[in-house]
């Protein structure tokens, strides 16, 4: 596969900041003691590892989405060039217009072509 617009490859880098903003996450959470407290740690631990999980595939969504959006505008395309070189065919091409109908010194063109 080769690229229309290779340069546009180098935006590929850009897919860290997703990463380096969701593993330093600058929200702070204050601790507010109330009422109850043990059956809110228990509930807040069951949702944790949910929460944690959907962080992570939000997170891995957006790159794949980024990415995508960065390989289309860089036109990938496949070249002909290399089918042709993986099959082994040959090509005759013969000329059938009027003049090969023309009689020569050894008969009619069109027969000593072919």
């Amino acid at each position: 596969m080769q690229f229309k617009q290779p340069e546009i490859l180098y935006a590929l880098i850009l897919l860290l900041i997703p990463i380096i903003v969701h593993l330093f996450q600058l929200r702070r959470f204050k601790k507010v003691p109330f009422t109850n407290v043990e059956f809110l740690k228990t509930v807040t631990k069951q949702t944790r590892k949910s929460r944690v999980l959907k962080k992570w595939l939000v997170l891995a969504t957006r790159l794949l989405m980024l990415a995508a959006i960065i390989l289309a505008f860089a036109q990938p395309f496949t070249s002909e060039n290399e089918e042709a070189l993986t099959e082994s065919e040959t090509v005759i091409y013969l000329d059938n217009s009027f003049s090969m109908q023309a009689k020569g010194d050894r008969g009619e063109l069109m027969r000593r072509a072919v």
